[in-house]
Parts: C-alpha cells; sequence; structure tokens
C-alpha cells in the first residue's frame, strides 16, 4: 500500500513510442488537437470562430482556469445556475439572450447535464456556438448531444501526463496550434519523476522539490494562456494509456468507497452508484465540516482536492445551489493508482471521525 493517497500523479520509468496515433477514447470525439492545456484548448477554439454574439455563458460551478481565455479574449462572461445535484437549472440557462457562446459540461465523470436537449436546441436557433467541457467525462461511454459543436478539455487531470489538453469536433474542423513553449511540460516532467522518486524513496526533500515544481508550472500557465503544442513526450504517454485499466480500477475503487461509506451522518455522497458508461474521476462528498475533514485526512497522508476554489466572478452573483457546492464539496481519491486495501483506509479514517 503506498504512504500516501491522492495528490498529482507521477511517473517512474522513461517511456517512448514511435507510434503516435489519437487513441480511440479522444478520437471518439471527432476531429482532434492536442494542447498544453485544457485553458489553451479553448484559447485554440476562440481563434477558430466568430460567434454572432462576444459572450460565453458558463455554468456557475466551474474552475477559474475555464473563464481565463475567454476573459483574454474580451468575451462579456454570464452564468447560468447549478443544481445541488450538479445538474444544470434549465430554467437559469434559458432566462439568457443574446449569447453567442455557451458551455456545459458533466461533472465527476457522470452525466449530470442530460437534461440539456431543449435548451441547446434553443440555443442552436439563435447560431450560438454550443461547447461541451469534457474533462471529466473524457471517459465516460454515454452518447453526447447532437447540438454540441466543439469539446474541450484537459487530459493531464486523469493520468501521469506533463501536459495535455484537446479541442475537437465530430461537425466542424479543427486546425491545431502552431506556437511551441515546452517550459511548462519540462518543468513538470521534471515534478512527475521526482514524486516517483519520492513515492519509492520518502525522502521530504524531494517532496518539497516536487512541489515547488508543480506550484511553478502553474503559476506559468496562469499567466499564460496560448494555444500551444502538446509536447511530444506528452503525446506519446497518450498512446500508451492502458484506458481499460483505468476505467476498471476508477470502477472498483468508486463502488468499494459507495459500498463503504454509505449511510454516513455526516457527509452525503454525490453519487451513490455506478451505471456501466461512467468513468468516475473521483468520488464527491458534501460534507458541512470540510475544511476539518479534509485537515484530519491530510495528517493520514490522504490528499483530496477542492473542486473548485470560488471564481471571484461568480461570488459577486447569488448563485445559493453553486456556493453551496463550492463551500461542501469534497472529492475522495479512487484513481487507478489505487486498490481496495487504500480505499479501506479512506473508509476507515472516514468512519472513525
Amino acid at each position: 500500500m503506498y504512504s500516501e493517497i491522492g495528490s498529482e500523479f507521477w511517473l517512474e520509468k522513461l517511456q517512448k513510442t514511435s507510434n503516435i496515433t489519437l487513441p480511440n477514447w479522444l478520437s471518439s470525439f471527432g476531429e482532434a488537437a492536442l494542447t498544453t492545456s485544457g485553458r489553451g484548448a479553448i484559447t485554440l477554439l476562440l481563434q477558430q470562430v466568430i460567434p454572432k454574439y462576444k459572450t460565453v455563458l458558463l455554468p456557475s460551478y466551474i474552475c477559474e482556469s475555464v473563464l481565463l481565455p475567454f476573459i483574454e479574449k474580451g468575451y462579456n462572461c454570464y452564468f447560468y445556475e447549478i443544481n445541488e445535484d450538479l445538474s444544470p437549472n434549465v430554467d437559469s440557462v434559458m432566462s439568457f439572450q443574446n449569447i453567442g457562446v455557451f458551455l456545459h459540461m458533466g461533472y465527476f465523470g457522470f452525466q449530470t447535464n442530460s437534461n440539456l436537449k431543449d435548451a441547446l436546441k434553443h440555443l442552436k436557433k439563435d447560431s450560438t456556438i454550443v461547447v461541451e467541457d469534457i474533462t471529466h467525462t473524457l471517459f465516460s461511454a454515454f452518447s453526447r448531444f447532437e447540438y454540441n459543436d466543439f469539446y474541450v478539455g484537459s487530459i493531464r487531470k486523469w493520468f501521469g501526463l506533463p501536459s495535455g489538453g484537446i479541442l475537437a469536433s465530430s461537425s466542424r474542423s479543427i486546425n491545431g496550434p502552431i506556437l511551441r513553449n515546452d517550459n511548462f511540460s519540462k518543468i513538470r516532467t521534471d515534478a512527475l519523476f521526482n514524486k516517483g522518486k519520492y513515492i519509492k524513496l520518502e525522502d521530504a526533500d524531494l517532496k518539497d522539490k516536487f512541489l515547488n515544481q508543480f506550484f511553478e508550472a502553474e503559476t506559468i500557465i496562469d499567466h499564460d494562456v496560448a494555444a500551444y503544442c502538446i509536447d511530444s513526450f506528452s503525446e506519446g504517454l497518450i498512446t500508451l494509456l492502458d484506458a481499460d485499466k483505468l476505467l476498471q480500477k476508477r470502477k472498483e475503487n468508486f463502488n468499494e468507497l459507495s459500498k463503504g461509506l454509505k449511510n454516513s451522518n455526516y457527509f452525503e455522497p454525490l453519487f451513490f452508484e455506478l451505471n456501466e458508461n461512467v468513468c468516475p474521476m473521483f468520488y464527491p462528498i458534501l460534507v458541512n465540516n470540510r475544511d476539518q475533514v479534509r485537515k484530519h485526512l491530510t495528517q493520514e497522508k490522504i490528499y483530496c482536492p477542492v473542486h473548485w476554489p470560488i471564481p471571484e466572478q461568480v461570488i459577486e452573483r447569488d448563485f445559493s445551489s453553486a456556493l453551496y457546492i463550492y463551500n461542501n464539496i469534497l472529492s475522495i481519491p479512487c484513481d487507478q493508482r489505487y486498490g481496495i486495501t487504500e480505499m479501506n483506509k479512506i473508509i476507515s479514517i472516514l468512519k472513525s471521525m
């Protein structure tokens, strides 16, 4: 069993491939271009479309990094409410007019946006460009809306990958990025290998080193949302990924957590069971004393991210459901690095609180 659970992935050995072909789990979204990051993919999209209005309608529950390319390109950003079960509030969506780009997404692997069909049909009548963010549902196999014009997403959230974002479309042609800037990827590559060494050696100096490197890399793309090409090492790693194993392990781990954590008195799972088309990203729970729970888990070397810090653009508006999610959600790791032993450790610690 690993001494730590969660946080950034790692790499342990240099893997190379000469066969750079897009795997099925990416090519299923249509013609695609790979970028260094999800925000770079959005920038690439905005370089290729001329919407009827320079406005974007986004979910109120969202990562701030998604907003940055739109702000950089001078879009007026509007937000629709998200219900407490993470489904879009359709009435909120339909209350907007003159929307140039509409972005929607399913959360944590689930098709929480399945209720949008009529709203998308309505938006398309006004020539709105419909974009689905597939970051959380990249490996889920449910059918997508026919009204989607584009797909964008971050790939590097799913496994040990220095860089990786995608822009794809099953109905439009895609112009790939021209710019190259591998500084971000190089720093993350070093960080991933340093974490791999740390996992083996548990050297505290190595931990400080890779944490600083990951922070440095994120700082770079926080200040530069340009559409850069994915680096060749990351592109090769994508083709080597065993997607079936990833899917199997995540489902097994999610189901173990779901079985072990049912009937809890102090937190509520957002999803209780998987259907066969879902590949979970995390096991998300809503908990009132989140910071206390998270701190206790951290002391036990279980690192649970919060999705996400509240963007200031959302704070300024009245989104009661979304704000409840922001303030109470905690994401429990269930990814392919781990197995039943690690899941039982998480269950034991949460039950003991």
